[in-house]
Order: C-alpha cells, then structure tokens, then sequence
C-alpha cells in the first residue's frame, strides 16, 4: 500500500503546479487529484502515475497494438481480453500494464495492481481472510498481477498446491467472467512457472483464454499457444 503521506504531498504538489489557477482550486485541478485517488486506490505505483504511453519507446507495432487498446478501454472491457506480456527487464511490461490500468480507473472501471509475490503471501497467510482477499481479486474489473515468474519458494509441496490450486481458481473464474486480466512475466516459457498439475492446468487456462505477447527485440509477434 501507499503511505498516506506520500499520496497527500503528491495531490498538493499537483494542485500547486496546476497552470490554471495556481493551487487556489479549479475543475482541472480537482480532475488530477481525482485520478491520483483513483491510481493510489487500485494501488498502481507511483513512478507510473505522470507516464503517458505516448512516450513509449519499444517496438513499435507492440505500441499501435495497445495504443488502440487503451483507446478504446471500454471495447476491451466489454471484450473481456486477457493478456500475458513476457520479454526481458526494461522492455515496458509493467509500464504497459500500467497504462491500460490507469485508463480503465479514470474512465470510472475498478481496478487492482499487485505482484505474485503479494498474492502468494496473501494466499498463504494463517492472518489473512482469504475469502475476502479472493473477492478482492475475483470483483475488480482489471486485474494486473505483476513479476508473474518461477522464482518463488514455498516452505513445503502442500503449500506450492495450496497457493496453485487457488490461483488457478482465481484466474479460471476472472477468465470465465470474461474480466480483463494482465500477467507480466520475465520467464521465456511462461508454462514452466508452476510444476506438476497446475503446470498443465495454467497451460491450458492461458491456451483458451489469455493472448501471449513477447515485448521487446526487433519484431512484434503474438506468440501461438
């Protein structure tokens, strides 16, 4: 979560700078702030908040593609697209994600960015209402689910299919619902991030229903399940 604080400064500092009326208040003012409580909500970082994905600078077709996608935020809902973007670090994985997010939760969409590491902390933990953290990111229109890799460690087997077994409910019941979901991973092969029976479940969940974009390198290919 974002310190209060931290938001706070932030909103003052927009109204501050605001060319309209120099901090004394006034409708586009008021607008920023309104979407800064909406970023700080669905708990999108802050380096994103003042980014435009018109400054994106990678591959070019990549850029069109989404362009149109946050252009049109109300046809991706009403889609119920799922996406999945793999490449290299600094390739705008996050940066995209983000963006689509931002669109979504200033157009007046609920939205949650989180990391798999938070999910599986959440999941996991003997603290945690887990029904209430599941409606959490079963009932948010976009749901983006950051660092989407391998690189976890569980404390035992039961815990890795505890933890599998209810992303894969979580992620079947969003796609079945038709809800926009975004994963970012840095794994090349995204199948082999989980083991044993969640590994071909999560195949065949991301087969049907998630289109798998590689970002970065010289061309822009949609990866064929």
């Amino acid at each position: 979560m974002i310190p209060k604080t931290k938001i706070d400064r932030i909103k003052q500092k927009a109204k501050e700078s605001c060319k309209s009326c120099s901090g004394e208040g006034c409708s586009s003012c008021s607008s920023k702030v309104s979407r800064i409580d909406r970023y700080s909500f669905s708990n999108i970082p802050v380096e994103y908040w003042d980014l435009s994905f018109k400054d994106f600078s990678g591959d070019p077709n990549f850029k069109k593609f989404i362009k149109a996608k946050i252009e049109n935020i109300d046809r991706l809902y009403d889609n119920g697209k799922s996406f999945m973007f793999t490449g290299g670090l600094g390739t705008g994985k996050t940066y995209t994600a983000c963006c689509i997010l931002k669109r979504a939760v200033a157009t007046g969409y609920s939205g949650l960015y989180t990391t798999m590491a938070d999910v599986v902390a959440n999941m996991l933990s003997s603290e945690m209402d887990t029904a209430k953290y599941y409606n959490e990111l079963l009932s948010k229109d976009f749901l983006i689910i950051d660092e989407f890799s391998s690189h976890w460690i569980f404390p035992s087997e039961k815990a890795e299919q505890i933890f599998g077994s209810s992303l894969e409910y979580v992620l079947r019941t969003r796609f079945q619902n038709q809800l926009p979901t975004i994963l970012c991973s840095n794994d090349e092969d995204v199948d082999k991030i989980f083991g044993g029976f969640f590994a071909r479940s999560f195949k065949s969940l991301r087969s049907h229903h998630v289109e798998l974009y590689a970002i970065g390198g010289k061309d822009f290919r949609r990866k064929n399940a």
